[in-house]
């Protein structure tokens, strides 16, 4: 899982991130995702083998969605950011018109197989990530519709019922 957001605009100066508590570190990522929306999620998807999935077909299957929520002009941004998406080929004017909404991937995430709602998959799931503290901040957010709670431990209860209890960020 990967996701593009429009970088950090919030954060402790005077403190490095490596000497934050994790409280500490909950409330920048809390104040930072709670205002700012995401543009972009890669989901990769295998199996206990590493293959990826084929359905039966020749190709495998990796996912981007491009989120039409962002606006350029309406929600807060870091310029920096910006500029490297678009450098990378994000086009943020076509995103607004023929990106998936936050609501119409909320609808299809929790109706697919990969969603918590199928619990039976639930023990054999895990999601395998790097640094994705604000990956599943911006999910949970999306997912819940709601920003993301005050403390530290309701947010944890949330990724749990999103995604599973199996969960390793290798960083």
């Amino acid at each position: 899982m990967d996701t593009e957001f429009p970088e950090v605009i919030y954060h402790y100066p005077e403190l490095h991130r490596s000497s934050l508590s994790p409280c500490q570190n909950y409330s920048i990522v809390k104040k930072n995702v709670n205002a700012m929306k995401l543009i972009q999620l890669g989901l990769t998807l295998f199996d206990p083998q590493g293959n990826l999935p084929d359905f039966g077909t020749e190709f495998c299957f990796v996912w981007k969605f491009n989120f039409m929520d962002f606006g350029m002009n309406e929600d807060l941004q870091n310029s920096k950011s910006i500029a490297l998406f678009k450098c990378q080929g994000i086009d943020f004017f076509i995103n607004k018109l023929i990106g998936i909404s936050f609501a119409d991937y909320d609808f299809l995430f929790m109706a697919s197989w990969i969603s918590i709602a199928t619990r039976w998959l639930e023990r054999n799931r895990t999601w395998i990530t790097f640094h994705s503290t604000y990956d599943f901040g911006f999910l949970v957010k999306m997912l819940s519709q709601q920003n993301l709670p005050h403390d530290l431990s309701q947010f944890m209860q949330l990724v749990r019922m999103y995604f599973s209890m199996k969960v390793f960020d290798i960083k």
